[in-house]
């Protein structure tokens, strides 16, 4: 029995090791095409001009505020619904998905003004709820920040007691979360 456990785990890790690379690489697919848009300002990339004002407003912001606005921005573009794992650009051009969407779309807009180490995406067990779930976490000021499409608030990780972190992904690419001091 623990046998078939361990392989299931195993598996799980491996697809989802897989599933993230997979996923990065269409995201640097993407940062081309969203670069190749904003320098032609033509069609077919009629939802491009939206999404750069938007970006311009939030980087207006510093800090923990650039932090918040986004986490409110993205959770306002997407409307709550199952979904599979999507980039950025589709998340925001379906209008909808899961916890997922929203937080590959807030760690793609993070990434273009945090630095990659302080930048993750996380697995987490709600406890509350009995669900896993995806938030993203930045280091900012010594903490780490929740930034969660369950509320609007931009949380310490502390704060977040319900939340059990399960894997990390980020550049490096993903990984089972290994330490209750750090996202490494």
């Amino acid at each position: 029995m623990i046998h078939s456990e361990i392989t299931a785990e195993l598996t799980g890790e491996i697809a989802l090791v897989r599933r993230w690379d997979a996923l990065r690489a269409k995201m640097q697919v993407e940062k081309s095409y969203f670069h190749d848009c904003l320098l032609f300002q033509e069609p077919p990339c009629p939802s491009i001009p939206a999404l750069v004002q938007k970006l311009n407003e939030i980087r207006q912001y510093r800090g923990k505020a650039l932090l918040g606005h986004l986490n409110i921005a993205v959770n306002l573009m997407i409307k709550p619904a199952p979904g599979e794992w999507v980039v950025p650009l589709e998340a925001i051009a379906m209008r909808h998905g899961d916890c997922k969407a929203y937080s590959v779309t807030k760690y793609a807009g993070a990434e273009l003004g945090i630095p990659a180490d302080y930048l993750r995406v996380v697995i987490v067990h709600n406890r509350k709820d009995g669900e896993d779930h995806m938030i993203v976490a930045v280091y900012q000021d010594r903490e780490w920040l929740v930034l969660d499409n369950l509320t609007n608030l931009l949380l310490r990780d502390s704060e977040k007691t319900d939340y059990e972190p399960l894997a990390v992904l980020d550049y490096r690419g993903a990984r089972r979360y290994l330490s209750a001091f750090c996202f490494d």
